[in-house]
């Protein structure tokens, strides 16, 4: 009897430890911010949550960030460019992103320190070091300033319109950033190692579902 009881505690103890690792971000994980406020703002009354989906449209630049930072984290979520006739705007290239490890001291603005998974037509997939933040990359040291590209060294994005899928994985410094499934950029030793999470509304429409971040405890 005592050893059930022993068994029955250790599983309900590795269940609340998963449920701790891994989270599935909705609507009260984030505040929005636009580039025409300098207040925080609530979510739903800048973007749209409906259908599972986070869809950006209008005219607010700007973004979604996590009121929580996170440290060595695996972060998937999944994008397509929205098509639909009354969001179209123009044929210039579409143009968004997904940033993490902004520090929790970085002040919101467009845009703010941190590391971004450049999203955009033909070019998804590249690094863009933001505000001074540093890292190497095939052995070489990105030189600091305020926005930095580092091209990505493979590409794997669907035909437009499309759901693709984001993996990025930030442990110590090291950052591994899949598109698809596949590899697509890498870096080591990344000055800013923790921090928030954005989505980045540059006009473009897009939509994001299946948001999720996990913990890891190793690489």
């Amino acid at each position: 009897m005592f050893k059930n009881i022993i068994v029955a505690v250790a599983f309900l103890f590795i269940l609340n430890s998963c449920s701790v690792q891994q989270k599935n971000l909705s609507r009260d994980d984030w505040y929005a911010f636009i580039k025409t406020s300098t207040e925080r703002i609530e979510p739903s009354k800048v973007y749209e949550f409906t259908d599972g989906m986070i869809r950006m449209h209008s005219d607010n630049i700007g973004y979604l960030m996590t009121k929580k930072s996170y440290n060595n984290f695996e972060l998937s979520l999944d994008f397509r460019w929205n098509i639909e006739e009354k969001f179209h705007k123009d044929n210039n290239k579409k143009n968004s992103g997904v940033m993490y490890n902004i520090p929790v001291d970085s002040p919101d603005n467009i845009w703010p320190k941190g590391i971004q998974f450049q999203i955009k037509e033909n070019t998804t997939g590249d690094f863009i070091f933001l505000d001074k933040v540093t890292a190497k990359v095939n052995g070489k040291l990105i030189e600091a300033g305020a926005s930095v590209t580092s091209p990505k060294f493979s590409e794997n994005e669907k035909p437009y319109g499309e759901w693709n899928t984001i993996l990025i994985k930030s442990f110590n410094g090291k950052i591994t950033q899949y598109l698809n499934g596949k590899l697509v950029n890498e870096c080591v030793e990344a000055t800013s190692i923790e921090g928030k999470i954005s989505l980045n509304y540059e006009g473009s429409p897009i939509d994001f579902r299946n948001i999720h971040v996990k913990n890891i405890s190793k690489e």
